[in-house]
């Protein structure tokens, strides 16, 4: 039943994404309403933001409105980012994630409706 219900949500929350954006807001409050862990559904979450933005940069490169020199320029920051993050999610515990995640969610939905 449990793979039934992130099917659900998944298919849900990527349906409103493609269309509207802001997918995480029904994706990230319901994997965590169901009891999965706080790390575990950011990374559910950005998994599939990585195929998005890419296949976004594919496109925007194959149109020609965005040059390859200036994409390489910004690997290493991407990567760097991308890495400090990772690490300061992993070193905050999950109570203090969940918490952050609450507060982020909000604001997010609150900035949604402006």
């Amino acid at each position: 039943m449990t793979i039934i219900l992130l099917l659900a949500i998944s298919f849900a929350a990527s349906f409103v994404g493609t269309l509207a954006g802001s997918g995480g807001l029904i994706g990230m409050p319901s994997l965590l309403l169901i009891g999965l862990p706080i790390h575990q559904v950011i990374g559910s979450v950005k998994f599939p933001n990585m195929f998005s933005s890419f296949s976004s940069f594919y496109i925007l490169l194959k149109k020609k409105q965005l040059k390859l020199k200036d994409a390489l320029q910004l690997i290493p920051f991407a990567f760097f980012g991308g890495l400090c993050g990772g690490l300061l999610a992993n070193s905050f515990s999950e109570k203090a994630m969940n918490l952050l995640a609450i507060c982020l969610l909000t604001v997010a939905l609150i900035m949604n409706f402006i």
